[in-house]
């Protein structure tokens, strides 16, 4: 599996630099949590992990959904492995991708539980891809009620207008309409008048994922 310090660690080595140090100086960024990062397996806050992808032109998603990778709790490990899921089903392009508790459709849900063995057949470009249950009505305009099942693509790329699901902090999730300011700001709008939006300044930590299918059940 790829790492945050793979993925530096390579980076400054196609820049040239043999000596973390002297990267870190030359770009102005803290050697010693740099270090830390490549050395010790640390993983930084995700602010950061944004910087070093902006400075050290790296992909801005791939760092982050590798740092998703390596911070899944022991069982939610399945959701990133390199191994296939179980029961695989026939075609090429098909596969199972597991389904996670429910995220809030309304303001933030403090975390979503793992909801084990359970599976949706999907064909998604994206190996990492996994569903979350929609909780709350604040997303019924977009024809997401409660209970929808909602397929999350960590690696697709994330554009104003797209609905997203969202992550504040370390365990705060939600999902809305994603739009990012020119200042920094950042709206997460809801598709139900009766909910104002959220709007997080840029100092605020976030992270957000592209809804790439939605699965209303019958």
């Amino acid at each position: 599996m790829k790492t945050i310090a793979t993925l530096l660690k390579n980076r400054i080595q196609q820049l040239g630099y043999t000596d973390i140090k002297e990267c870190a100086r030359k770009f102005d960024l803290p050697y010693e949590l740099l270090r830390k990062v490549i050395s010790n397996g640390h993983i930084p806050k995700d602010k950061t992990l944004l910087l070093y992808a902006d400075t050290l032109g790296l992909d801005r998603t791939e760092l982050i959904s590798t740092a998703y990778r390596q911070k899944a709790p022991s069982n939610m490990e399945h959701i990133f492995s390199v191994n296939p899921v179980p029961k695989p089903l026939p075609g090429p392009a098909s596969r199972l991708a597991p389904v996670l508790g429910q995220a809030a459709c309304g303001a933030w849900l403090e975390s979503y539980a793992v909801e084990p063995d359970r599976y949706e057949p999907v064909e998604n470009g994206d190996p990492d891809a996994f569903f979350v249950i929609a909780e709350g009505d604040s997303m019924v305009g977009g024809n997401i009620p409660s209970g929808a099942l909602l397929l999350v693509s960590p690696a697709a790329p994330v554009t104003n207008g797209q609905i997203v699901l969202a992550r504040r902090g370390e365990e705060e999730y939600t999902v809305k309409t994603y739009f990012h300011k020119s200042d920094g700001t950042t709206i997460l709008q809801p598709m139900n008048p009766a909910y104002e939006p959220l709007v997080l300044s840029r100092e605020e930590p976030l992270s957000v994922m592209r809804i790439s299918e939605i699965r209303i059940k019958t």
